[in-house]
């Protein structure tokens, strides 16, 4: 029932109010009828929305990806225990070998294809902090392939509100996101 449902909406008692949404990464679609109905309308009462990060930015997207490489042209088979890289190594080849199973026909009507959807995920992984890796190993589950294609909430968010001409903006900066997890150390990632 709406009513019972938690919102994660707090409000700023000013005027025009304010408001603070909790959002999580996952794709819209698993989340979307369980926000309650008092968050999407202050959603489309907003006339100004700022995101985590500017996930529509071409920047925000590229600083990303760099971030998550590895320094100095070191490969991740230089910083990883031979053993635990050649089961990451056996996990991905056998991700690689389910993918075209995993996928929707839906995906495959819109021309997706496995080895691209793959690559689009794990392409360039060697290269990658061990901290980045883990993140994307879980991602590679059938349920989360199954939803590829799909934006996550934070990003439907920023497209419905660019879609809506409300103005949007971002309040971390992509190196506030990249080196809290790039300072981990090996043991705690």
């Amino acid at each position: 029932q709406q009513g019972e449902l938690n919102s994660f909406l707090w409000t700023i008692r000013r005027d025009p109010p304010a408001y603070l949404f909790g959002t999580i990464h996952v794709p819209y679609t698993r989340v979307w009828d369980f926000i309650p109905n008092n968050s999407k309308a202050a959603f489309h009462a907003s006339s100004s929305v700022y995101f985590e990060l500017d996930l529509t930015d071409p920047y925000t997207i590229s600083g990303l990806a760099s971030c998550q490489m590895l320094p100095h042209g070191e490969n991740l088979q230089d910083v990883l225990p031979r053993e635990l890289y050649h089961r990451l190594k056996r996990h991905l080849d056998y991700i690689k070998l389910m993918l075209p199973h995993w996928m929707t026909p839906d995906q495959r009507g819109k021309g997706l294809y496995a080895d691209y959807l793959f690559n689009a995920i794990a392409g360039n992984w060697e290269r990658k902090r061990p901290v980045w890796v883990m993140l994307m190993v879980n991602s590679l589950t059938e349920t989360d392939i199954r939803s590829r294609g799909v934006p996550v909430l934070d990003l439907y968010l920023a497209q419905e509100a660019e879609r809506m001409k409300k103005k949007t903006g971002a309040v971390e900066r992509v190196e506030e996101q990249c080196h809290p997890l790039n300072g981990l150390n090996f043991s705690q990632v």
